[in-house]
C-alpha cells in the first residue's frame, strides 16, 4: 500500500470512529444533547462528567416539551434530573453517595438568601439557591472545595463534608459593607441595634426591639438613646453629636444627602422606618469616603434586596398613616414604593395636641389663641406633611447591580387670622421641601476587586411669606420674606480590593457642586426707612481624593488608616483630613480602641434674627465665603474600652474636640444680630454604658459627663462661656421585657438643664440693647421624664404570611413641665419699653397608638 492510500485509510478510520462515537442510529451521546438543550430553552445543566459519560438518548425526545423531556431522560438515562430554579437543572445519580444540600443564609438577618450561586471551586459543578435558600449538588469529589457567591455578598468558602447522607448544613454570608467590620456587641442597646469593630454603630429598624415611648422604630427618635447623642429640644432633626450641633452632622438617605431629616417642625423624622434596611452612625474614626461635615454621619439605606413574592404593609398611629409595597418584576429587577401623610388636617387626636403646644409655643399662633375673640377667627388654616419613596432595583447579570432611589418631603403650614371684615388680617405661608433621586452601580470586577459608583441631586427649599395688614384705625401694611434654597450635585466612585485577608484598601474620587441662595427681606408701611432686602447666591464645586487602608488580623486586632483631600473652589482652598481608627483585643473579655480625625465643612445654619417673629424656622443654610464665613475645621481624639461577659455590658468612651471657623450668628452671642465673629468651640466628655440580659428581661443604663464651650474675642469679654445646648449630665435607665408576644418597655430620662443668659435691665444708651452680667451664667431647672411603651405581635395566618403590631406608648407619664428654653426681648406698650422674658417647656404627657398589618 502506498504512503498515499494509507493516509485515506487512516483518514477514513478516524472519521468512521467520530460518527458512531457521536450518533448510534437515532440515538446521541447525553452530553451532546444537553449543549443544544441549552441552547435551545436557555438553561443550565448541573452535573458530573462521570454520571454522564456513555449515556445514551434518543434524538426523538428533542420534539417533547422541556417538562415532558425530562421526564423521559430520566426514563432512558436511569438519572435524575431536578430543576432547582427556572434556568438550573441538576442532574444527578440514583442512590448517589456524593448528593450534598444545604441552605444559604444571612449572617446578620438570619434570612433565606433567593439565586446566590453554589458551585464547586473549579467550576465543573454549580446551581442556584431557591427561595428558601435551598440548594442540592452531586458528582463532586472529597477534596472539592464549595463556593458561594451572591452579587453584593462576599464569597464564602467551604469544605464539603465527606461522610455520606450527611444531613443539609446550614452557610451563611455577609454583605461586602459588613465584610470588614465584624460585629463587636450583637445587641447594643437592644435587638437590632449592633456595634462594630470599627465602632460603627448600625440600626435595623426591622430588628429593633422596643425602647422607651417608641412602639414605631423611627430611626431619628432611636438615634436619642445613644450615649453619644443628644436632642436639648427633644427633637429628631435637633441631634448634637458630641458637641457639634445638628447642621455639623452628614445625613444621607440612600446617598442623598438630606437638609430636611424631619417632619412636624422636627417631631417626626422624614424616613419611613418600613422601608429603611439599615442606619450606620459613626460619630468617632469616620470613613473618609463621608465629607464637607465634622460632627457625626447618619447613612441610612433603604432596602436593596430582590424578593421573589410581593410583600408590603401599611398602617397608622395618631399623627400619621402610612403604606409601602416590595413588587418584583422578574427574577432581577423589583420595585420599591412607600408613602406616608399626615392625618393632622382631618382628625385633631391628642397626640397631635400634645404636639402641637409643644411645637407652636411662643409664635403667633400660640398668642392669637390666647388673645382670640368672638371677633377674631382661624380660618381656612391648612398644615400638613408628607413623604414619598420609590426604588428600582435590577441585577445586571451575575457582577453588576443598579439602583435608582428617590425621596420626596414636604411640609406645609398656611395659618390666617383677623376678625370677620377683614379690617385686620395676617397670613403666614410656610413651605419646607427636600426633593433628591439617587443612582449606585455596583460592579465585581473579581474576588479581590470591587466598585460602587454613586450619583445624586438633592433640591432643599424653604419658603416663608407674612403679610399683615390694618385698614381701620392707624392703618399700616407688612410683610417678611424667607427664601432658602440648596441644589446640590454629586458625582463618587469607590474601588475596594482585597490584597488578602488581613489586608484592604479602598480608593476614591467625589466630584460635589452646592448652590445655595437665600433672600431675606421685610416691609413695615409705618417705618419705611427701616424696610430692607437681603439676597445672596452662591456656587462651590469641591474635588475630593480619599483612600482608606484596614489590616486586622484575627478578629482581635483592627487599625483603619484614612485621608481625604479637598479643594474648595469658593474659597480657593485645599484641605488634607486624615483619620484614624485603631482596635485591639486586650483579653478575652475586653477591648481597646482609639481614634483621630481631622474634618471640614463648607456649609452650615445660620440664626437669622429679623423675620423670626413666627418663630418657628429662624435658620438659613449658608456657603462659607473668605469674608465673614470661614470653612469649619475640626479635630476629634478619643479613646475606648468595651467589656463583655456572660450577658454583661460595659462601654466607655471619651473624647476632645476642637472647632474653629464658628460664626457668632449661629451661636447667638451677641444682641446685635448684624454682628459677625469667628471663633472657636472645645468640646469634652465620657460616656458609659451598662446592659445586663437576663432570659427575657434587659436593662441598661447610659451616663453621659460632657462640656462645650465657646470662644469669641470680641463677646463676653473675651472669656469663654457654654453653648446654647451644652448638657453637662446626662442619665438614661431603660428596663424590657419579653412575654409571648408581647413587648414592654419603661425609661427614665434625666438631665442637667441648658444654659442661658440673665438680663438684668435694658441699656439706656440703646433702648434696643440688653445689659447682661455673662453669657450663658446661668442654667434652667433639672429636666427628667419618664416614658413607657407596649407592643403586642400577632399572626392572621396558619402561614404567618399576614402579620400584625398594635401598640401604645406614653411620653412623659407624669406631665413634667420642663423647661428647655429662656429668652429675654424687648417690649413697647406704645409709650415705654419694658423688658420681658418668654420660656419654652417640653411635651406634656403625651400619649400615642400604633395599628399595623403587613405580609
Amino acid at each position: 500500500m502506498t504512503l498515499k492510500k494509507r493516509y485515506i485509510f487512516l483518514a477514513f478510520i478516524f472519521i468512521s470512529n467520530l460518527l458512531f462515537s457521536q450518533k448510534d442510529g437515532d440515538n446521541y451521546y447525553l452530553k451532546n444533547i444537553l449543549i443544544s438543550l441549552e441552547k435551545k430553552h436557555n438553561v443550565k445543566f448541573s452535573y458530573a462528567d462521570d454520571i454522564i459519560k456513555n449515556k445514551k438518548v434518543n434524538t426523538k425526545l428533542l420534539q417533547l416539551s422541556f417538562k415532558e423531556l425530562l421526564v423521559k431522560l430520566e426514563k432512558q438515562t436511569n438519572l435524575i434530573f431536578k430543576k432547582v430554579s427556572n434556568r438550573y437543572v441538576l442532574i444527578l445519580e440514583k442512590d448517589n453517595s456524593s448528593f450534598i444540600c444545604g441552605y444559604v443564609k444571612d449572617t446578620y438577618s438570619n434570612q433565606p438568601i433567593f439565586g446566590a450561586e453554589v458551585y464547586l471551586a473549579d467550576n465543573s459543578i454549580g446551581t442556584v439557591t431557591n427561595e428558601k435558600g435551598y440548594f442540592e449538588l452531586s458528582g463532586h469529589r472529597k477534596t472539592d472545595t464549595l463556593v458561594i457567591s451572591l452579587l453584593g455578598y462576599q464569597s464564602k468558602r467551604a469544605i464539603i463534608p465527606q461522610q455520606k447522607n450527611t444531613e443539609c448544613r446550614h452557610y451563611t454570608i455577609e454583605e461586602y459593607s459588613s465584610q470588614l467590620n465584624e460585629i463587636l456587641i450583637t445587641s447594643y442597646l437592644t435587638d437590632g441595634i449592633t456595634k462594630s469593630n470599627n465602632g460603627t454603630i448600625e440600626i435595623s429598624p426591622q430588628k429593633r426591639g422596643i425602647l422607651p415611648g417608641l412602639t414605631e422604630p423611627d430611626v431619628l427618635q432611636s438615634l436619642q438613646l445613644l450615649p453619644d447623642i443628644q436632642s436639648p429640644n427633644e427633637t429628631t432633626s435637633g441631634l448634637h453629636i458630641r458637641g457639634g450641633t445638628p447642621d455639623h452632622n452628614l445625613v444621607l438617605f440612600d446617598g442623598i444627602r438630606i437638609y430636611n431629616p424631619a417632619h412636624f417642625f422636627g417631631m417626626i423624622s422624614a424616613f419611613n422606618p418600613y422601608i429603611i434596611d439599615k442606619v450606620n452612625i459613626q460619630t468617632s474614626g469616620v470613613n473618609a469616603k463621608f465629607g464637607n461635615h465634622i460632627a457625626g454621619v447618619i447613612d441610612i439605606e433603604t432596602d436593596s434586596k430582590i424578593d421573589s413574592i410581593i410583600s408590603g404593609g401599611f398602617g397608622t398611629n395618631l399623627t400619621h398613616a402610612d403604606a409601602f409595597l416590595k413588587f418584583p418584576l422578574s427574577k432581577n429587577t423589583a420595585i420599591h414604593v412607600a408613602g406616608r401623610r399626615s392625618l393632622t388636617d382631618a382628625f385633631n387626636s391628642i397626640t397631635f395636641q400634645r404636639t402641637s403646644d409643644r411645637v407652636f409655643q411662643n409664635t403667633i399662633i400660640a398668642n392669637n389663641q390666647l388673645n382670640d375673640t368672638e371677633n377674631f377667627f382661624d380660618k381656612d388654616n391648612t398644615f400638613f406633611f408628607n413623604d414619598f419613596h420609590m426604588k428600582l432595583l435590577v441585577n445586571l447579570g451575575e457582577k453588576d447591580k443598579v439602583t435608582l432611589s428617590q425621596l420626596y418631603v414636604n411640609n406645609k403650614l398656611d395659618y390666617r387670622f383677623g376678625n370677620e371684615d377683614e379690617s385686620f388680617i395676617q397670613n403666614d405661608n410656610l413651605s419646607i421641601k427636600n426633593f433628591g433621586i439617587s443612582g449606585s452601580w455596583n460592579r465585581i470586577w473579581n474576588d479581590n476587586l470591587k466598585q460602587n459608583t454613586t450619583l445624586y441631586y438633592s433640591n432643599y427649599n424653604l419658603d416663608y411669606i407674612f403679610n399683615g395688614e390694618q385698614t381701620v384705625e392707624t392703618s399700616y401694611r407688612e410683610s417678611s420674606i424667607k427664601k432658602n434654597e440648596i441644589k446640590e450635585f454629586s458625582l463618587k466612585s469607590l474601588l475596594s480590593t482585597s490584597l488578602n485577608n488581613n489586608h484592604q484598601l479602598s480608593f476614591g474620587l467625589e466630584y460635589f457642586r452646592n448652590r445655595v441662595s437665600f433672600t431675606l427681606g421685610r416691609t413695615y408701611s409705618l417705618f419705611p426707612d427701616n424696610d430692607y432686602k437681603t439676597e445672596e447666591n452662591n456656587i462651590n464645586n469641591t474635588f475630593s481624593v480619599f483612600s482608606e487602608y484596614q489590616f486586622k488580623k484575627n478578629k482581635d486586632f483592627n487599625i483603619s488608616l484614612g485621608v481625604r483631600s479637598s479643594y474648595f473652589s469658593i474659597e480657593k482652598k485645599f484641605a488634607f483630613a486624615p483619620r484614624l481608627f485603631l482596635q485591639s483585643k486586650l483579653t478575652d473579655n475586653v477591648w481597646f480602641n482609639i481614634s483621630y480625625e481631622k474634618k471640614y465643612q463648607n456649609i452650615s445654619q445660620l440664626i437669622e434674627f429679623s423675620t423670626s417673629d413666627f418663630g418657628l424656622e429662624n435658620k438659613v443654610w449658608s456657603l462659607s465665603n473668605k469674608e465673614e464665613i470661614p470653612i469649619l475645621k475640626a479635630d476629634q481624639i478619643s479613646a475606648g474600652l468595651v467589656f463583655k461577659n456572660n450577658g454583661w455590658l460595659f462601654d466607655l468612651n471619651m473624647y476632645y474636640k476642637d472647632v474653629d471657623g464658628l460664626s457668632s450668628l449661629s451661636r447667638t452671642v451677641t444682641s446685635d444680630s448684624d454682628i459677625i465673629q469667628n471663633g472657636q468651640s472645645r468640646s469634652k466628655g465620657i460616656t458609659m454604658l451598662f446592659k445586663k440580659t437576663f432570659d427575657n428581661y434587659t436593662t441598661w443604663m447610659s451616663y453621659s459627663l460632657g462640656a462645650t464651650d465657646f470662644s469669641f474675642p470680641l463677646a463676653n469679654n473675651g472669656i469663654s462661656f457654654p453653648d446654647d445646648n451644652d448638657i453637662r449630665h446626662s442619665y438614661f435607665w431603660s428596663h424590657s421585657y419579653q412575654i409571648n408576644q408581647f413587648n414592654f418597655s419603661l425609661g427614665w430620662n434625666y438631665r442637667t438643664g441648658t444654659p442661658f443668659t440673665q438680663v438684668s435691665e435694658i441699656n439706656e444708651n440703646n433702648s434696643q440693647d440688653f445689659i447682661i452680667d455673662k453669657i450663658n451664667g446661668e442654667r434652667l431647672s433639672h429636666y427628667h421624664r419618664l416614658d413607657f411603651s407596649t407592643t403586642y405581635k400577632f399572626n392572621l395566618s396558619k402561614k404567618k404570611r399576614w402579620k400584625g403590631k398594635l401598640g401604645v406608648s406614653f411620653l412623659n407619664l407624669y406631665n413634667r413641665r420642663n423647661k428647655l428654653q429662656k429668652r429675654f426681648f424687648i417690649a413697647n406698650d406704645g409709650s415705654n419699653n419694658t423688658l420681658e422674658n418668654e420660656e419654652t417647656f417640653s411635651l406634656g404627657f403625651t400619649p400615642n397608638a400604633v395599628f399595623r398589618l403587613e405580609f
